[in-house]
C-alpha cells in the first residue's frame, strides 16, 4: 500500500521541474536573425559615359627666345634676374662699349675719306660729279677704285657691333637660365638668358598605336600639372604625328592658355574623354566580384540582390553595363563590399 505516496513524491518533482521559455525553433530563429545593412542606393538612368585616355606628357611655351651675346667684351650692367618678368624692348645688359664706339668712329672716317676718293674720281675720269651722267658701269669702277663700297659696308658692321652692346628682350615674358654675372667677359658663357613667354604654351605626349582612332585635331584635352593634380587646364589638340616611332607610340601636340600654375618644363599628366550617350554607367564603388564574376547588387524593397553584369566600357571612375541592370534599377553604390543575396538592408 506504499506505491500511492511514491507516486505523489514523482508527481511532485515533475511539478517542480523549470518550463522550457521557448522552443528550439524559436530559439535558432532569433540566433540568426541580423539587423539591418545600411547602404546607399541610387535609381539608374540612361546617361553618358565617358571613355578615358590618359597619358603622361611635358609642357611647353610657344614664344620663348634664346638671348645671345652678338659681341664680345665685358658685361658692364645686368637689369634682370631669374624668375623676372620683362616687356617687348626693355633693356637686360649692357657690354663695356668703348672698342666699339672707337670702330664707328674710325669707320665714319673711313667713309668720309672714300666719299671724297670718289667725287676726286669722278672728276678726273669723266669731268663731273652728277652720277646720274654716268653708266652703272662706270659708276660702279670708280666706287671700286675709291673704296666708297667697303667703307659703306664697314660703316654698318660697326654700328651694328655697337648697337649690340645693349641688348634688349624681343618679346614679353619671365626670365630664365641667366647664368652670366657682371664684370666678366661674354665669351665664358653660350648666351645671356632666355626669355619665355608663358601665357600660350603646349603640351607634347605620346599615344600608343591602338589608340590612333580615338583622337583627332582639335578635341578638347584636360591637362593637370603633377605637383597639383586637384587643376585641370583645358586644351585643344593642334598637331599629330602621322607616324609610329619604333615603340609603337604616335607623338600629339594640344596647345592651352596657362594659367599660371605651369611652367616650361613642367611634367604633366593629359586626361581626354570621349563620349558615348544613352549608357547604363554606374560608380565603380557599385562593381564587386561574386564567385569571380562582375556583380552588381540592387534594392528591392529591404533586400539587396544581386545581378550579374556585363561590363562595356571602363574609365577611372565609373564604368557602363551592356547586361544585367536596367533602368529604374536602386543600385547600391555604398555598403554592398559584404552584402549577399538577400541581406536585409536599409537606406542611408
Amino acid at each position: 500500500m506504499k506505491v500511492i505516496p511514491i507516486i505523489i513524491i514523482i508527481a511532485f518533482f515533475i511539478s517542480c521541474k523549470p518550463k522550457k521559455t521557448e522552443d528550439l525553433e524559436e530559439m535558432a530563429r532569433r540566433t540568426t536573425h541580423r539587423e539591418a545593412v545600411v547602404v546607399k542606393s541610387v535609381k539608374l538612368e540612361p546617361s553618358t559615359f565617358y571613355h578615358e585616355l590618359i597619358s603622361n606628357g611635358k609642357a611647353f611655351s610657344c614664344n620663348k627666345a634664346i638671348i645671345p651675346f652678338k659681341v664680345n667684351g665685358i658685361i658692364n650692367n645686368l637689369h634682370i634676374i631669374n624668375g623676372q618678368r620683362v616687356k617687348m624692348g626693355e633693356l637686360l645688359a649692357t657690354i663695356e662699349d668703348y672698342e666699339y664706339n672707337s670702330k664707328v668712329e674710325n669707320a665714319k672716317r673711313q667713309l668720309k675719306k672714300a666719299e671724297v676718293d670718289f667725287n676726286d674720281e669722278l672728276w678726273t675720269k669723266y669731268n663731273t660729279d652728277d652720277t646720274t651722267k654716268l653708266s652703272p658701269d662706270k659708276i660702279r669702277t670708280t666706287m671700286l677704285r675709291s673704296n666708297l663700297g667697303d667703307a659703306r659696308v664697314a660703316l654698318k658692321e660697326a654700328e651694328y657691333n655697337l648697337n649690340n652692346t645693349r641688348i634688349y628682350s624681343p618679346i614679353s615674358g619671365v626670365i630664365a637660365n641667366l647664368d652670366a654675372t657682371v664684370w666678366n667677359p661674354t665669351g665664358n658663357y653660350k648666351n645671356l638668358c632666355t626669355v619665355i613667354s608663358d601665357e600660350n604654351m603646349y603640351v607634347e605626349f605620346p599615344v600608343i598605336e591602338s589608340e590612333y582612332s580615338f583622337i583627332y585635331k582639335d578635341m578638347s584635352v584636360g591637362i593637370i600639372p603633377f605637383i597639383e593634380d586637384s587643376v585641370t587646364i583645358t586644351g585643344r589638340i593642334t598637331q599629330i604625328n602621322p607616324q609610329v616611332d619604333e615603340n609603337g607610340m604616335i607623338k600629339v601636340r594640344a596647345e592651352f592658355r596657362n594659367t599660371g600654375r605651369i611652367i616650361d618644363g613642367m611634367n604633366t599628366k593629359i586626361l581626354i574623354r570621349k563620349s558615348a550617350p544613352n549608357r547604363l554607367v554606374v560608380p565603380k564603388e557599385a562593381l564587386v566580384i561574386r564567385q569571380g564574376k562582375d556583380v552588381v547588387f540592387v534594392r528591392q524593397d529591404s533586400l539587396a540582390i544581386w545581378k550579374y553584369v556585363n561590363v562595356e566600357f571602363e574609365n577611372s571612375s565609373t564604368v557602363s553595363i551592356k547586361e544585367g541592370l536596367e533602368a529604374g534599377d536602386l543600385v547600391i553604390v555604398a555598403g554592398n563590399i559584404n552584402l549577399a543575396h538577400e541581406t536585409v538592408v536599409k537606406e542611408q
